[in-house]
């Protein structure tokens, strides 16, 4: 992979956020959580065209949050498109060319700028515009108000706007776990179905906004027309995906042109694992940006402090930390 950190290496956070995407789905107070984060990501996105193109699917997020990242991290000195090619080309979601044009998209609706390396003035840096840090934010806003449902203790929102520069170093932070997003969505079936499709995962949590909470089964109401304006996609679009879903075993087509879905219990798994993903990414992020270490796995490995050798070990224990209300993994 393009970065790992030091003690905490891909495979080891791989581990750990699908261990954690297990214990959230195992709170109490998940489902509830889950309808919440459904309603948030449809208050951002309905009737917004351009916000929906900018993060239509996983890899056009995936450059989105690499470009903040590279731009926050004082280790890197801007995201250029070589090092963003290099990211989505070694995840596994795009290739070079759909990577420059998807930033040559994003240029032209304002959500980057182009500057000269002063480094290298043979090449630029994508800058992020303030329009696409307060979306992102926004976002990651809907992600850490259904860990606070979950986690209340921890406060995650709150923590987020404590200190004016937290937003900086969380952007700077997350490029690990992004990472790992492809992993993620490849573990659990179907994920992929939305998350490749144009405005697939906003459409999931726009359907699941409309049925009952806690229902294994629900018929909705869904006119793709309507739906189709709403999130700037065609109708045309929306059909072809449901079809997807239907084949899949994830929904039923009770009538022509969508006016009316019945959701079958595997769309539940696949909303909730996209969910619980979210989540724990967010959780994640948020106590590497605030050097929580204790919370965070960590690989055996020598580090050298002050010139002393330091041993530190990742270590499961599945039992311990589906009991404790909010820390992840410790050090052992």
């Amino acid at each position: 992979m393009p970065e790992t950190l030091p003690c905490i290496s891909y495979e080891t956070r791989s581990q750990w956020l699908l261990q954690r995407i297990s214990i959230l789905r195992g709170n109490p107070n998940f489902v509830a959580a889950a309808v919440e984060y459904a309603q948030g990501i449809v208050r951002i996105f309905e009737g917004k065209y351009m916000a929906n193109k900018v993060i239509a699917n996983v890899a056009r997020h995936v450059i989105c949050s690499s470009i903040l990242a590279l731009h926050f991290n004082e280790k890197h000195h801007g995201a250029s498109v070589s090092h963003l090619q290099h990211i989505t080309s070694a995840s596994g979601l795009c290739s070079p060319n759909t990577t420059a044009a998807t930033i040559n998209f994003l240029e032209r609706i304002g959500a980057v700028t182009r500057v000269r390396d002063e480094s290298d003035h043979r090449n630029h840096l994508i800058l992020p515009s303030d329009r696409l840090i307060l979306h992102t934010r926004s976002i990651v806003g809907v992600a850490l108000s259904a860990a606070d449902k979950l986690f209340p203790l921890r406060h995650y929102q709150q923590l987020m706007e404590s200190a004016d520069d937290f937003i900086e170093r969380y952007f700077a932070a997350s490029l690990h776990s992004l990472l790992n997003l492809n992993t993620l969505i490849s573990s659990f079936h179907g994920s992929r179905l939305f998350a490749d499709s144009d405005s697939g995962s906003i459409l999931l949590c726009k359907l699941m906004s409309l049925k009952q909470p806690f229902a294994d089964t629900a018929t909705v109401v869904l006119p793709f027309d309507d739906i189709g304006q709403l999130y700037g996609v065609s109708r045309t679009h929306i059909r072809r995906l449901m079809k997807k879903a239907e084949g899949e075993g994830f929904v039923r087509l009770l009538e022509n042109g969508g006016r009316k879905v019945e959701i079958l219990p595997p769309l539940n798994d696949v909303f909730e694992n996209m969910v619980a993903s979210h989540v724990a990414r967010e959780q994640f992020n948020i106590h590497l940006a605030n050097e929580d270490y204790d919370l965070l796995p960590m690989d055996r490995c020598a580090l050298r402090r002050r010139g002393e050798d330091v041993v530190t070990s990742f270590h499961f224990d599945p039992v311990t930390v589906s009991t404790e209300e909010s820390r992840g993994l410790f050090i052992r």
